[in-house]
């Protein structure tokens, strides 16, 4: 099941939108040029996520000071935006946004270093880029900066 918010982060916010999609969300990335592009993407029910002071006003953004990304984590659980029970770590492509698919073993072969492949319990790939993603330390110093940041314990 995926989360219900979906994002749409500008390019002030790189980090955030890494962060977002490390959580499972849905999070586009990219340029906001114009009011009636913030229009549609609300409308669609995204939610902007930005730190340009000129769209702090329209309906369906959210201002983010464009400081450190612990911060801005932070202001979206404390907003609502982002929720405990709507986390899914490590469920999407943190390069294309895409779900992640379960891969058999076999099909890292030859993509992943030797010993990852030898140590690994598990992989999965993004069906759009074809990177392939495992479990390893990041994993855990990644869910426990974000406890660190929430106080959300993350484990399954």
């Amino acid at each position: 099941m995926e989360p219900q918010a979906r994002f749409f982060v500008d390019r002030m916010l790189g980090k955030m939108a890494k962060w977002l999609r490390i959580l499972g969300y849905d999070t586009r990335y990219g340029s906001i040029e114009t009011a009636s592009q913030i229009e549609t993407l609300h409308r669609e029910g995204v939610v902007v996520v930005t730190g340009n002071t000129r769209w702090r006003h329209l309906p369906g953004v959210f201002f983010c000071e464009p400081s450190r990304v612990d911060e801005q984590c932070r202001q979206l659980a404390a907003a609502g935006l982002i929720r405990h029970e709507d986390v899914r770590l490590f469920s999407r492509c943190l390069r294309c946004n895409r779900l992640l698919e379960d891969i058999p073993k076999e099909e890292a072969v030859g993509r992943v270093p030797e010993y990852v492949y030898a140590t690994a319990p598990s992989f999965c790939r993004c069906p759009s880029c074809g990177r392939v993603y495992w479990p390893g330390s990041h994993v855990d110093n990644m869910t426990e900066r974000f406890r660190r940041i929430t106080g959300w314990s993350l484990e399954d």
